[in-house]
């Protein structure tokens, strides 16, 4: 039987190393019928560019206001954008 636990292997060095991502929060003023209705989003990019571009890309509607980062993240899993 194998022995899954090598004792020089560190225990995540079967996965791969994950890549650092930038947490960003979005806030916005999303155009309605009746007025402006502020919204906040969450997203995990690269850089402050891409946030933007994805943004712009898939909300339209919202005015961007304010963008924060609020800290660093492990990709675990990467997706065709990061």
């Amino acid at each position: 039987m194998a022995n899954r636990n090598h004792p020089t292997k560190p225990p995540d060095a079967d996965r791969e190393s994950g890549q650092k991502a930038l947490l960003f929060e979005v806030a916005g003023d999303k155009r309605v019928d009746n007025g402006n209705e502020e919204r906040r989003l969450r997203i995990a990019a690269l850089s402050l560019e891409e946030t933007i571009r994805y943004v712009r890309a898939s909300h339209p509607d919202l005015e961007i206001t304010e963008i924060k980062v609020l800290g660093h993240i492990e990709v675990l899993s990467s997706s065709e954008h990061l």
